[in-house]
């Protein structure tokens, strides 16, 4: 009887394919498809499991994730941080008073660019001066070139004043200052704004498969100096004799018997 009931079940199952295997007449073809809708697009028609998936979920319950993770959402929360203080300050629209005291809090006085009528730059003087720029001092004379922390408020050949001297000197004098010489100033031109060689940063913990690596390049101003003025300036003598350095003669020591 069982034997029976199969044979039947695998009959119906073999006429229902052979069924759909034959195909039907053309009137019910015709019936049966739709004319296209200008309006439904098939970005609309496409199921919702097509799509990929954008986040995807880790289980672990070893401590040494969770630390990680920790660790990742901090240093992420510090970079948003760093990046969000970045961007008020490019966004933050300084008036001239904010310029000229932040400017003259770091140490330097912008007063304007660079015409095609200016003669700027002068021979060489036996002068020199210890100038504070921000948090650095700079030992610098006529005609040197340093660089510096990116300045604000200046572009490329802007001519500069430089407030913050600590020192002058020349061959015949030294003026010290308590801490700054208040009569003496340094003249600069801004030559361009250009960036350091890449540091690489890299952070690990150990047995916590935490490893993080960075570049950063410092934002640099370089500076021409032009002039120092405070301080009286020797003359200097052009003699047709070359300046000679001086030699020190072997010293002779007695034999003694």
């Amino acid at each position: 009887m069982a034997h029976r009931r199969c044979l039947h079940s695998a009959l119906l199952h073999a006429t229902a394919l052979i069924s759909l295997k034959k195909s039907p007449p053309l009137s019910i073809v015709k019936a049966l498809t739709l004319k296209p809708n200008p309006v439904i697009t098939t970005s609309n028609l496409e199921p919702s499991w097509f799509t990929p998936w954008s986040y995807v979920r880790h289980f672990s319950s070893r401590k040494s994730d969770d630390s990680e993770n920790e660790a990742e959402m901090e240093d992420s929360s510090d970079g948003e941080e760093e990046s969000d203080e970045m961007a008020s300050d490019m966004v933050r629209d300084y008036s001239p008073g904010e310029k000229e005291a932040e400017a003259a809090a770091i140490g330097y006085k912008v007063v304007g660019p660079l015409l095609r009528s200016d003669r700027v730059f002068k021979d060489y003087e036996p002068v020199f001066a210890v100038v504070q720029i921000g948090s650095h001092q700079f030992k610098v004379s006529n005609g040197d070139s340093i660089f510096t922390e990116r300045l604000k408020f200046c572009e490329v050949n802007d001519k500069l004043i430089l407030n913050k001297v600590l020192l002058l000197g020349s061959p015949t004098q030294t003026i010290i200052g308590r801490p700054i010489l208040p009569d003496a100033a340094v003249h600069a031109l801004v030559e361009e704004h250009a960036l350091d060689a890449k540091v690489i940063i890299f952070k690990k913990k150990r047995r916590k498969n935490y490893r993080r690596t960075k570049g950063h390049r410092q934002e640099l101003t370089k500076l021409r100096i032009t002039d120092i003025q405070g301080i009286e300036k020797p003359e200097i003598k052009t003699d047709g004799k070359p300046l000679k350095a001086a030699v020190k003669k072997p010293e002779k020591i007695a034999a003694t018997a």
